[in-house]
């Protein structure tokens, strides 16, 4: 059994990416359910085939199914970090060592694919068009959209959402939770510590240390 959480435009891409995975001839992580807030106006209703449910419904079935793959399709970084933690606080690990957490990747993407070049932690999802170069750490978690690249030596930390069109150039480290906006440019050896957001079509130029928002060319912190 599979299930997505999320239930938005993201949710949407990452089904389509599952499907492309299937057809391709890859696992069949196609999802039964997707899994919305309490409150959510959309749950009941059908995404591909798939019963939108409420999270407390899904505590409810998920102890009567022998295996679960959860996909996380929520695109801000913080809000996405407390439902996984949600999730692996209901179903630990010692009595629900069925429910996992696969990464999903794209059949186009193209990374190096020697042993140990590229690593990439649990729930990561890379969607179409990425090119991740070589001596690269992908945390946990992480969100990697369209048509971005990441240079050698790069390090990207858990639950952090590349938006499309990004470009990471070598030895760049993204501590927990940054948000990168679509087309922004992160130049070589930055760091960008834990919980920033770069507002789209921003270059950064210099390493930032002081969490916030930070737009323009060059990025400067206007929040």
């Amino acid at each position: 059994m599979n299930v997505i959480f999320g239930s938005a435009g993201f949710a949407k891409e990452v089904d389509w990416l599952i499907d492309e995975i299937y057809r391709s001839g890859g696992v069949d992580y196609r999802p039964s359910y997707f899994v919305a807030e309490e409150n959510n106006v959309y749950i009941g209703e059908m995404i591909n085939g798939a019963t939108i449910i409420a999270e407390s419904e899904f505590f409810q079935i998920v102890e009567n199914r022998s295996i679960y793959n959860c996909f996380f399709a929520v695109g801000n970084p913080v809000i996405r970090g407390k439902i996984v933690e949600k999730v692996k606080i209901n179903l630990p690990k010692d009595r629900f060592p069925n429910v996992h957490f696969p990464n999903i990747i794209h059949p186009d993407v193209t990374y190096d694919k020697r042993e140990n070049k590229v690593t990439f932690g649990e729930g990561t999802i890379i969607v179409s068009k990425n090119v991740i170069t070589t001596d690269i750490k992908v945390g946990d978690f992480v969100h990697l959209n369209m048509d971005c690249t990441v240079g050698h030596d790069s390090i990207i930390d858990n639950f952090c959402t590349i938006s499309p069109g990004v470009h990471i150039s070598g030895n760049v480290h993204l501590e927990d939770r940054v948000f990168i906006g679509t087309g922004a440019n992160i130049l070589e050896k930055i760091f960008v510590c834990s919980g920033t957001i770069i507002g789209a079509g921003s270059t950064v130029v210099k390493s930032i240390t002081e969490p916030g928002t930070y737009a323009g060319v060059p990025a400067k912190r206007i929040k």
